[in-house]
């Protein structure tokens, strides 16, 4: 089975490298501690992966389903296929009726297309978070071999009526400027929800960027439901996304492949025009 995807030291140099020059000043100062997983939120995440998996070892998925698209005025429907290897290599292709859009991740670049098939580069601040937001298993699964991710529990809370367990997965950034190191922390921070019983992923929320301004967050929200099993494995079989409180894509899930070895080279960047936002 391949492995999972673990952030190279030589990308992560050139990435803090170029991060640098997006920091606001006044963030140069800030020191960056090196933030380590707590013992009890990588118990809880084992115990997560187990009432997810069983004792199968989560490399890889392919979730095909029904979308429905909605962009301002533009609603658009078709069908989606999501893959993901590891925690930062993803592929997702939504046929709707207006196009097919496209966007690829892998490590910490990554490009989209449009309904023109034009492909652009998504900026390298928007690629540090984990690319597998519609199957956060594999970034538990990846806290065992990626050496940059972290994770802590913030505790139990009530996340829109039902009890969770609230955790929150980053990368670290080892032996970059502070001010560097910081801002790879923030944008790659991720905030889980658990359901306190099943221990199944209930929403995901993070934080994208405008291309050239790392320091604007704009919010998103992922929001998981109807799990189901596949293979062995429990995945959800409603998957919606929202950006800034707004439903952007609502997925219903037809069927889940687990483990199929999908190849590296599925994740292939394109040549890419100059610019890039969405």
């Amino acid at each position: 089975m391949p492995k999972p995807f673990v952030f190279p030291i030589h990308f992560m140099v050139f990435l803090c490298s170029a991060l640098l020059l997006l920091l606001p000043g006044d963030l140069l100062g800030q020191t960056a501690p090196i933030i380590t997983s707590n013992p009890s939120a990588v118990s809880l995440a084992g115990q997560a992966l187990q009432s997810l998996a069983g004792g199968t070892a989560l490399t890889d998925i392919t979730i095909q389903a029904s979308a429905s698209y909605v962009a301002g005025s533009d609603e658009e429907a078709g069908s989606a296929t999501l893959i993901a290897r590891g925690n930062a290599q993803s592929l997702i292709t939504l046929n709707l009726s207006g196009g097919q859009r496209q966007e690829i991740r892998n490590g910490i670049a990554g490009a989209w297309t449009g309904p023109d098939g034009t492909a652009r580069a998504l900026a390298t601040h928007n690629c540090i978070i984990d690319a597998d937001w519609f199957f956060p298993a594999l970034s538990l699964s990846a806290l065992a071999s990626d050496p940059t991710e972290v994770i802590t529990l913030v505790g139990q809370q009530v996340f829109e009526g039902q009890q969770v367990y609230h955790l929150i997965l980053l990368h670290n950034s080892i032996g970059q400027s502070p001010g560097a190191a910081w801002l790879v922390q923030r944008v790659s921070a991720m905030d889980l929800y658990l359901d306190a019983t099943t221990l199944r992923p209930v929403a995901l929320d993070f934080n994208i960027h405008p291309d050239n301004d790392a320091g604007v967050n704009i919010p998103a929200e992922i929001l998981f439901g109807a799990y189901q099993q596949f293979q062995g494995v429990w995945a959800p079989t409603r998957i919606q996304k929202y950006l800034q409180n707004t439903l952007l894509l609502d997925l219903t899930v037809s069927s889940v492949a687990v483990n199929s070895g999908i190849s590296a080279s599925a994740f292939m960047l394109p040549a890419v025009a100059e610019g890039g936002g969405q």
